[in-house]
């Protein structure tokens, strides 16, 4: 296998694990925070959670990938997408599920582009 084809299963590896636990640290910080919350406070809650789910994520993502390549892209996602949906989900009353999933998969998308670009521009500078 040509070391390109390999580096893409990685890009889209890590892409589909980034997402799938960002949307289920969304869907759990959102169920976690009760409405009303300042949103300092649901920020910081948020991100908490985030992060503790992204352990198991990333142990089970690591079945697969292998440990260090998913972790950094999980922890990042998943912290962000506990934040954006803690805050979001606080403002809305009612607050829909799928929409914060959805909330969860931009997170975890947004992360997994900018770990590539700097992966890319790293690599392109010959850092390895």
């Amino acid at each position: 296998m040509t070391s390109a084809l390999v580096r893409g299963r990685y890009l889209v590896g890590d892409l589909v694990a980034t997402t799938a636990a960002s949307a289920l640290a969304a869907i759990v910080a959102v169920l976690a925070i009760p409405p009303g919350w300042p949103s300092l406070a649901a920020m910081l809650v948020g991100m908490l959670l985030g992060t503790v789910l992204a352990i198991p994520c990333s142990l089970v993502a690591g079945l697969v990938l292998g440990m260090i390549e998913p972790m950094l892209q999980i922890m990042f996602g998943c912290m962000l997408a506990g934040m954006a949906a803690a805050m979001i989900g606080g403002l809305e009353p009612e607050r829909d599920l799928w929409t914060v999933a959805v909330i969860g998969v931009r997170c975890g998308i947004a992360t997994s582009l900018f770990f590539a670009v700097a992966d890319w521009g790293l690599r392109r500078w010959g850092v390895e």
